[in-house]
């Protein structure tokens, strides 16, 4: 960063610390989520409060939970008794469609069911002209869900699915023999039943664009879930975005990689129309040559994704030379050795002094887990305590799609004033989660909790009930616990912040709740409050008032 664009961000800082409380011009925003998931709800609640942003749910019972569907009748008509208290709603045609992510990849639900939902929603909408809809919907993935039902069969369902579009493109005889041995093993029925699933999915991902053409919605995602660069959403995908340019939709809709960030990104994408702001991104990648990869579970480059999930949230690149508003470092996969400690020096170092730095660490590998260099230097003399965002979970795209939405909302909230103690507490709460949720736990309490499941008898990695799953709950509320108490010793107990013109330092952790939000390990739920103090008189604000809580019973962030 050259010394103008220094000087123009301490300029920035000064300026907003005469403002004590404005707004983006949102106050509350409604999300229909993928599912009941912290990932799919918590994340996104978070990252409004970034912005002083309520984000609710419909109340939590009408999600559903994991293999138990949603009920979309019942959340349409929520809907309709309750749309008028809000400015924004985000919502996902799946959870209106068929109940939720899961569902979308079973046929519980038939497509003339799913479409007079949908349509049920539109006519809904229609009642609500000022309001804005942001909707997005998952591209079905390769593999089915991972259940115990589907174990015996899973993945050599996906590789058949895989197989059989490479036969398509080029046809190979020791393909078409890998395909025959596989259809021994895939019960048919399954065969069928998958593809007329994705059939179904499409035919109703059609609809969405013919909606969008006639306005219900004001912005259409759709989301790649987990896939390759081969299979049948490769086609499926193409026929959309050829149905939205004959649409002529242009600006209004999304193709992007991976499903549960979309709420991140939409909710992003909506605040920064709302101010009428585009921030320019500065993208420093650790291994050029790592632009041009495809990362684990996704059809597309690195590149290419990132642009997707800046482009989606509202956000755009900064042009070499042009002044922009933070850089995004983001770890490519498996970076060169020299390549990276550059990458890590810049990075601190652009930290140190203050910059705006935001961090995005794709180098996931197949199991989802981040890169340690980088969260070593990134925790390293609690230099996590100053950047705008972190992310590093699952796929490359979730990631992209939580920390971009993040950073964006953090600085929409510093340029329109937003109450700064408010804003600067939620975003040491944001960096906290996400160096807990992201990395500590799928580095090292997950696979201690997938230890203990193997060796419990009735247990199993895709389902887990009873009394097995309350002693890997245990397990993971005791080992993540304990973690989350030492990172925040080591990365906020003590610092110290300016909030407008007052100076303020944080001095507790409270009301913690960790456990498995599913009956399985694959992911955690963890909420918290941060306790600070004003630094110049001592006393102790309470900031019980600003919860990151998990759903409750309504359904809703703080009651």
């Amino acid at each position: 960063m050259n010394a103008v664009r220094r000087h123009g961000w301490i300029a920035l800082l000064v300026a907003l610390s005469a403002y004590s409380h404005a707004s983006t011009g949102v106050r509350r925003v409604l999300l229909v989520p993928l599912d009941d998931r912290p990932a799919t709800t918590q994340f996104a609640q978070m990252i409004g409060d970034l912005a002083d942003v309520r984000v609710d749910t419909p109340p939590g019972p009408l999600l559903g939970h994991f293999l138990q569907p949603g009920k979309p009748d019942s959340i349409n008509s929520w809907l309709s008794k309750n749309l008028a208290d809000y400015d924004v709603l985000v919502v996902n045609a799946d959870m209106i469609a068929y109940g939720g992510l899961i569902a979308s990849r079973t046929d519980r639900s038939s497509y003339n069911l799913a479409l007079g939902r949908i349509r049920d929603f539109a006519a809904i909408r229609r009642q609500y002209p000022n309001l804005k809809v942001y909707c997005f919907s998952s591209v079905m993935r390769l593999a089915p869900t991972a259940t115990k039902q589907s174990a015996a069969w899973r993945a050599q369902l996906a590789r058949l699915v895989e197989l059989g579009e490479k036969q398509k493109l080029a046809p190979d005889p020791k393909v078409a023999a890998s395909i025959k041995n596989l259809q021994k093993v895939v019960p048919p029925a399954e065969v069928a039943r998958y593809y007329a699933v994705r059939d179904r999915d499409h035919r109703i991902q059609q609809e969405l664009l013919r909606m969008a053409g006639q306005g219900v919605f004001d912005y259409l995602a759709f989301g790649q879930d987990d896939a390759k660069p081969v299979g049948p959403h490769v086609p499926e995908t193409k026929r959309l975005k050829a149905m939205s340019q004959n649409l002529k939709l242009g600006g209004k809709t999304l193709f992007a990689a991976g499903i549960d960030q979309l709420a991140n990104v939409l909710l992003s994408r909506s605040l920064m129309a709302s101010s009428d702001w585009n921030p320019k991104i500065r993208v420093v990648y650790a291994d050029e040559a790592g632009r041009q990869k495809v990362a684990f579970y996704e059809s597309d480059t690195i590149d290419n994704s990132l642009r997707d999930q800046i482009l989606g949230s509202g956000a755009s690149f900064a042009k070499p030379g042009e002044s922009f508003d933070y850089s995004l470092y983001v770890n490519t996969p498996d970076p060169r050795s020299f390549a990276l400690d550059a990458f890590l020096k810049s990075m601190a170092s652009e930290v140190d002094q203050g910059f705006p730095v935001a961090v995005a660490d794709v180098n996931l590998g197949s199991s989802g887990t981040a890169d340690p260099r980088l969260f070593g230097t990134l925790t390293a003399e609690g230099r996590s305590s100053h950047v705008l965002a972190y992310a590093g979970w699952n796929t490359a795209g979730n990631t992209m799609g939580t920390t971009i939405p993040a950073a964006n909302v953090y600085m929409l909230a510093r340029r329109n004033g937003v109450d700064p103690l408010r804003r600067e507490v939620a975003l040491r709460a944001f960096i906290l989660h996400r160096l807990v949720n992201d990395f500590e736990y799928h580095k090292y309490v997950r696979p201690e909790a997938y230890a203990m499941i193997d060796k419990l008898p009735s247990a199993s990695r895709e389902e887990t009930y009873g009394t097995e799953l309350q002693k890997v709950d245990n397990l993971v509320k005791t080992d993540l616990g304990d973690r989350l108490q030492k990172l925040f010793d080591e990365q906020l107990r003590g610092t110290k912040f300016f909030a407008g013109s007052d100076r303020y330092e944080v001095v507790g952790l409270k009301d913690i709740d960790i456990g498995l939000p599913w009956p399985r390990a694959y992911e955690v739920k963890v909420s918290f409050h941060i306790e600070v103090a004003q630094a110049t008189q001592g006393q102790e604000i309470d900031f019980s008032q600003f919860p990151i809580l998990p759903l409750g019973p309504t359904g809703k962030n703080g009651g």
